[in-house]
């Protein structure tokens, strides 16, 4: 399926639902934000390739979910294995660096905060 274009720098949060797919703010994580052997808050361990996303602690239920992350043409399909306090900053993703690193950057300053679309597909 095709996803909505999203591709932005700017700050803050928008959401819109269309075809199940939300628009919101994401940031990015890794492993110096925490040093070795930092675990997610289903028990994974962070890696410099984990493939999951943070939500915010308020949406913990969607732990163990499979998320769709759209950011200009590429889609990556991510679990949400952690939580975290950052709906406060209107947020509504953090990327760990699988992620990030798919979408073609190469440290989470080069990511930021950036506008993606995204959707609970399981």
């Amino acid at each position: 399926p095709a996803a909505p274009t999203a591709g932005s720098t700017s700050a803050g949060q928008s959401s819109s639902a269309s075809g199940g797919w939300s628009t919101g703010k994401a940031s990015a994580y890794s492993l110096g934000d925490f040093g070795v052997d930092s675990y997610t808050a289903n028990g994974s361990i962070l890696t410099d390739s984990s493939m999951g996303v943070a939500v915010p602690a308020e949406w913990a239920y969607l732990l163990g979910s499979t998320v769709e992350i759209a950011y200009g043409d590429i889609v990556v399909t991510a679990v949400v294995n952690d939580t975290g306090g950052f709906l406060r900053y209107g947020r509504a993703l953090d990327l760990q660096p699988g992620v990030w690193k798919a979408f073609g950057f190469s440290t989470v300053n080069d990511w930021g905060v950036r506008t993606v679309s995204w959707r609970i597909v399981g």
